[in-house]
């Protein structure tokens, strides 16, 4: 597991900034969280992570969303929402032969429940149209987990930073050249953040569906 604290601390180290065993200061560090959470947000909000679509909910209860979903609560009265932990196989419909790479269908182990684990990188927002209560989550694949992306601290599991901790590191890096000047990026910073960026979009490396 990276932190947010982790990947803070190497985009500092590839920009100079820091020395091989060296800590931000509560300044940069502080900048780098801050960035970090930005990017996360703006990956959202550019469709980087697929569209996300309006629910309402206007009354009590409970809801679980299906992802990619952004909940508004419409009510006063005490609501619930459940982050989802599998959805219906056939909700998402996305095997395509086209996508197999010669590796045959994707056959369940076990009985076919009919069930998968969400899509990497999909989205669950709510809003509180009667408070300043708001959340944003993503679902990482490579961990299988919801985690929050809205509200990071130095010390929270860095979301997306599995799947490539250097890479997320180079992301924040070059976002951070503004404050510390393009002269200190270097090219294999420059090329790893662009590799990275581009996983996000093409997803090349991970299955659509994914069965326990």
């Amino acid at each position: 597991m990276r932190t947010c604290r982790d990947v803070s601390t190497l985009a500092l180290k590839k920009l100079g900034v820091l020395r091989s065993g060296g800590e931000p200061s509560a300044a940069d560090g502080a900048d780098a969280l801050a960035s970090l959470q930005s990017f996360y947000m703006e990956c959202i909000s550019q469709g980087t992570f697929g569209r996300v679509f309006n629910v309402s909910m206007t009354s009590a209860g409970t809801v679980t969303p299906s992802g990619n979903q952004h909940v508004n609560v419409l009510t006063e009265d005490a609501v619930s929402i459940d982050l989802p932990s599998s959805v219906p196989a056939c909700y998402w419909e996305t095997w395509r032969p086209c996508r197999d790479y010669g590796w045959g269908l994707n056959v369940p182990f076990g009985a076919d429940t009919g069930v998968t684990v969400p899509r990497d990188k999909a989205v669950v927002m709510v809003t509180d149209q009667y408070g300043d209560s708001r959340a944003t989550y993503v679902y990482d694949g490579t961990v299988q987990r919801w985690l929050r992306v809205d509200v990071l601290t130095d010390n929270d599991e860095a979301p997306l930073s599995a799947r490539s901790p250097d890479g997320l590191a180079s992301v924040l890096a070059v976002r951070m050249t503004d404050q510390f000047g393009a002269e200190m990026l270097s090219p294999v910073t420059l090329q790893s953040a662009n590799r990275y960026k581009t996983s996000l979009v093409t997803n090349y490396g991970n299955a659509d569906e994914c069965y326990g």
